[in-house]
């Protein structure tokens, strides 16, 4: 048996745990064998679900970033703000760049940062941030390996179950144009297998995969 140091995995940052892909994901890298420490800015999660050696801090504030990056090879940048209301896409690109200065003074291999199947017309708020934050990331040194997903189809998917209540509750609605709009779907299981797929050997992995179109 090889006990050298380098035969072992090093350890993975689920950053952003507390969400519906960041939940599931956990559970999959331990199961594959794979050290993992979680970060998330709602404590009552990582209570709740038994998770050793969580951080529990805020991505907003540099300081606490330096813990949670601590010994870590690949991080899974799950984090954003949409639920901070106003002005959220801000937040994600000033919480990104934190990010990135922080992995790269942690010595980090690579980031893989979970985006989305954006337009190149896109002007809403929350499809610009997806791209945006994207950027953000790539401007430090760390490579980054992006996906770019649509909408989880599953139960716990925000944007499914958005949609799911207002066919159940409202017989008629009038919609904006924007609904007409299409997007590839995603079921859980493909984007968690692109999640621990992405983080291969660096050089291996290609800087953005796309799920869908």
């Amino acid at each position: 048996m090889n006990d050298r140091p380098e035969s072992r995995p090093r350890l993975r940052l689920v950053f952003g745990a507390s969400g519906y892909l960041g939940t599931h994901l956990d559970p999959r890298l331990l199961a594959a064998g794979v050290p993992v420490r979680v970060f998330s800015r709602q404590p009552q999660v990582p209570e709740a679900r038994g998770w050793r050696g969580a951080v529990v801090a805020d991505a907003l504030d540099p300081e606490n970033l330096p813990v949670a990056l601590a010994g870590v090879g690949i991080a899974y940048y799950l984090a954003h703000s949409m639920g901070a209301g106003r002005n959220f896409g801000q937040l994600d690109l000033r919480a990104a760049a934190h990010f990135a200065a922080a992995a790269a003074r942690a010595g980090v291999e690579r980031v893989c940062y979970l985006g989305g199947l954006v337009p190149k017309d896109a002007d809403a708020e929350h499809s610009v941030s997806r791209r945006e934050t994207g950027d953000v990331l790539r401007r430090g040194p760390v490579p980054v390996t992006e996906i770019r997903v649509g909408i989880i189809v599953g139960p716990g998917s925000a944007a499914f179950e958005v949609m799911r209540d207002l066919v159940y509750h409202l017989p008629v609605m009038v919609t904006p144009r924007w609904v007409r709009a299409k997007s590839s779907p995603a079921l859980p299981n493909q984007r968690r297998a692109h999640r621990v797929g992405a983080g291969g050997k660096v050089g291996q992995v290609r800087p953005h995969v796309s799920a869908g179109r």
